[in-house]
């Protein structure tokens, strides 16, 4: 995995596990709390959701199955070039650990634990630098941070992207993801790739939803012209 400029010594992936037994040797203050709280905020319903269950379904069966990891990565001080280099190098280290394929692959999670930024919202600026480089490797990368204005898929008025430390969190990118990806052509182009002959099955099922989602009509025009073609 890639090494952490700062510090010399290569990123350290901590099952959420240790993470949660606060052992300040082996993990950050912050890392400890986003343990806690992805355990006390993604893995239970909210009001505001739009749908029933877990405000992230993966979670909870992610840390059942001892796949959610981790990751400090220091980001105030750095160039811009050591940063995304060891964000990069989450997607190897993703993929380079079990289950590497299979239905059970899906839910693998890392979280990386940004520190140093002086504006959490600059969270924005490697999640857009980096966002493709993840998607053309069948990977979803997904922003945190106390202020994120992004909506929820079913409500408007729903922010669940927001977390009190900045996060950028690696996931494998399943059928339904479309319903994230519709904005740019090159995403959309990088999730057809990704799922071949499957990719209208996720696009159908979003499309059937249409009356409960929060998608614009010109990203589902996108979506029926896939379908169409």
């Amino acid at each position: 995995m890639e090494r952490d400029s700062s510090t010399g010594q290569p990123l350290k992936l901590i099952a959420i596990a240790k993470a949660l037994e606060n052992d300040t040797d082996a993990c950050s203050v912050e890392m400890s709390e986003i343990a806690r709280w992805c355990v006390s905020y993604l893995c239970n319903p909210h009001p505001e959701l739009g749908r029933a269950g877990a405000v992230c379904p993966w979670t909870g069966p992610s840390m059942k199955r001892e796949t959610f990891w981790l990751v400090d990565i220091v980001v105030g001080g750095r160039s811009d070039e050591a940063v995304c280099s060891d964000l990069r190098g989450l997607i190897a280290a993703f993929k380079g650990r079990d289950p590497a394929e299979g239905n059970a692959s899906q839910f693998k999670t890392i979280v990386g634990v940004l520190h140093g930024l002086d504006d959490p919202a600059r969270v924005n600026h490697y999640h857009s630098l980096l966002k493709l480089d993840f998607l053309e490797s069948g990977l979803m990368l997904g922003e945190f941070y106390s202020h994120c204005q992004k909506p929820g898929l079913r409500n408007d008025d729903f922010k669940p992207l927001r977390s009190l430390t900045p996060l950028l969190v690696v996931r494998e990118m399943v059928e339904l993801d479309i319903a994230f990806l519709a904005d740019q052509p090159k995403f959309v182009e990088a999730y057809l790739n990704t799922h071949g002959s499957r990719a209208k099955v996720g696009i159908n099922s979003v499309l059937h939803q249409a009356d409960r989602l929060s998608l614009s009509a010109e990203q589902m025009d996108v979506l029926r012209r896939i379908v169409a073609g």
